[in-house]
Order: C-alpha cells, then structure tokens, then sequence
C-alpha cells in the first residue's frame, strides 16, 4: 500500500506563528523607553519569525498552490482567495517590518507603540488565514499530493535558515506539539519528527532563547 500524505506538521508551524504573534505586541510594549539593549533583543525575534512566515507564504506560492490548482481545478475560487490572503498579509508584514525598523535602534516608546499596533493588525487576518487553510486546504493536500511533493515544502522551508536558527524554529514547533504527533516522519520537515529533534538537538539552545525573548 502506498504511503499516504500526512499533512499535520502544517499545524505545528501554524501554531508557532498563532502562539508568537499572540506574544509580540505585549513583549514591544513592556521594552522600557529607549532601552536599546532589549529592543535588540525582541527585535532579531521579531524579524527571524516575520522572515520565517515570509518564506512560508513564499514556498506554498512556489510549491502548494500550482499543484492543487492543476489537480483540483474545481476549488479555483478557494485558491483564489487563499491567494489573495498571501498578498493582504504581505502588505501588513511589510508595515511590521517598516515599523520594526525605525523601533529597533532607539527603542523610542512612540514607534514602538505603532509597532505593536501594527502587530495587532496582523494577527486577526493570519490567524483567519491559517484557519481556513488547516481546514479547507489540508484534507486537498492529504488527497491529490504525495509524500515526496509535501516533504518538499518543508525542507524548502529549513534549507533557508542557518543551522542556529533551525534549532530555535525546532524548539518553537516543539511547544505546542502534542506528544503523539512525536513519530511524524520525516517528510514534513526534511529533519528528524519535531519533538525527537528538539530533545536531542534543539531543547539546551531553545530554554536559553526562549528564556532571554520571554524575559
């Protein structure tokens, strides 16, 4: 019997977007009025997690979206929409980013205030987005797409990140993942199942990251 796509290591990384932008409106604004050395701190977060969606909404354009729509030609409007999602979304990153850049080097509260705010605007939209993707697009994918076409998303998304980095992104995925999701394969993120790696690998590196950004 062939192997069967199995496309939950989609959820993991969702929940890692959901659970750290929830988080970053709050962080910027208990960073104390032009404490640089914090703002540095919360700011390399921010743009590692904003470059991390980035390359996520990059891959599934390049990856997802030419597949389903070439074998599933009858949910056109829905990938339409899902289209149209990457773009608005891709306009409320590139407020954060803008927004980020002029609070990161003098920590003044102003900008700072109109970082968080632009943050606000980003979560309810994404998490929509993500919603409606684990929802209408994953069971698609578990159907018309194989293992190996799925696995190439994921190690897309890990190819692009330095070794250090990809430890960190291991221990954000491993937080929320439920322990019996621990033996999904390799497939999803061209890496050892999530919570085996970040045991092995990734848990000393993350406590200390998460432990310094969560202050």
């Amino acid at each position: 019997m062939a192997e069967k796509t199995d496309s939950r290591d989609m959820v993991i990384i969702h929940s890692v977007f959901r659970r750290e932008l929830r988080l970053a409106p709050d962080m910027v604004r208990a960073v104390p009025d032009g404490d640089t050395t914090r703002s540095g701190v919360v700011s390399e977060h921010l743009t590692d997690l904003l470059d991390l969606l980035h390359h996520h909404h990059e891959g599934e354009d390049q990856l997802l979206w030419p597949k389903l729509r070439e074998r599933a030609a009858e949910f056109t409007d829905l990938f339409d929409s899902m289209d149209a999602d990457h773009g608005s979304i891709g306009s409320s990153i590139d407020a954060v980013q803008s927004a980020l850049r002029d609070w990161a080097g003098t920590a003044d509260r102003a900008h700072g205030d109109r970082l968080a705010e632009a943050l606000d605007a980003l979560l309810p939209p994404l998490v929509d987005h993500l919603d409606r993707e684990e929802e209408r697009i994953l069971p698609l994918v578990d159907q018309l797409l194989t293992p190996e076409e799925w696995g190439e998303l994921g190690a897309r998304g890990f190819g692009l990140l330095p070794p250090q980095k990809a430890m960190i992104v291991l221990g954000q995925m491993a937080e929320d993942t439920p322990e019996e999701w621990g033996e999904l394969g390799a497939r999803g993120f061209g890496l050892l199942p999530p919570q085996k790696a970040y045991t092995t690998i990734g848990a000393p590196a993350y406590l200390d990251y998460v432990g310094t950004v969560r202050r």
